[in-house]
């Protein structure tokens, strides 16, 4: 901005706040804004101003628009043209080298700042997937057949657990175990006692222990000796809970 285009700045102010205008205001405020110029945004930038109530205590007729808040003002009405979002910037070309792609950003952003260009944004995608990548995501999480089938070869205690889903039994390894604190899905543990200074070793054993398979009909169906609702334990004729469960809870099928 030079003393010419301050003029006419200072002469947009005037018309607010009846200021007089001289030359040396006009060189004083070019000084100020030498690296400002004097664009629709700069001028915007006075009606900014005087468009807000006064602050700090300032009087209406004694305020005066200052060279910080044109140079503050104008920057905000550029910021407001760029989206909070994301929006897209133009695709590198094959002979362009990352420096000139950052060149080329940035005249982007500069030109949608001057309200040169409107900013495309990233808009959310709504709906729901293609029929067929929901079928793909239906399946994630369960086992094929034939996947089980080669496990059930692969890995101890497998078989076993794949033959009592078959049977209807309840998967004891669907739930933790109460007395070895194997975790869910992982195959009960032994462990050999130690000898001399070899500490014991433990290993997974090929059936679940007891109490957990008594858990798991606990967890997966009620029980129709006693009436106990699922994932309730078994109870006695006088009210007490039942040591196991009744062998009718472990050969009804689950729940579905």
């Amino acid at each position: 901005m030079d003393a010419v285009e301050a003029t006419k700045l200072l002469a947009h102010a005037a018309a607010f706040d009846n200021r007089k205008p001289s030359k040396a205001a006009s060189i004083a405020w070019a000084e100020a804004l030498k690296d400002v110029p004097a664009d629709a945004d700069a001028f915007g930038a006075v009606a900014r101003f005087y468009s807000k109530p006064s602050q700090d205590g300032d009087l209406d007729g004694t305020r005066w628009i200052q060279p910080h808040h044109v140079r503050q003002l104008r920057r905000q009405i550029r910021d407001d043209r760029i989206p909070d979002g994301a929006f897209t910037y133009p695709l590198p070309t094959g002979s362009e080298t990352g420096a000139q792609f950052i060149d080329r950003r940035r005249q982007q952003i500069a030109a949608i700042a001057d309200g040169r260009i409107e900013a495309d944004p990233i808009r959310q995608l709504k709906g729901g997937p293609h029929p067929s990548v929901a079928d793909a995501l239906a399946g994630v999480g369960c086992m094929p057949d034939h996947v089980r089938e080669a496990l059930a070869d692969a890995l101890p205690g497998r078989r076993a657990r794949e033959e009592g889903r078959l049977r209807g039994d309840a998967d004891a390894l669907a739930v933790p175990c109460p007395w070895c604190h194997a975790d869910t899905n992982n195959a009960c543990k032994r462990r050999r006692g130690a000898r001399g200074d070899r500490p014991g070793t433990w290993f997974h054993r090929t059936s679940p222990h007891p109490g957990r398979v008594d858990a798991a009909a606990i967890a997966a169906r009620p029980c129709p000796g006693c009436q106990a609702p699922m994932g309730v334990p078994c109870a006695s004729s006088d009210g007490r809970f039942y040591d196991g469960v009744h062998p009718a809870r472990q050969t009804t099928r689950p729940a579905a």
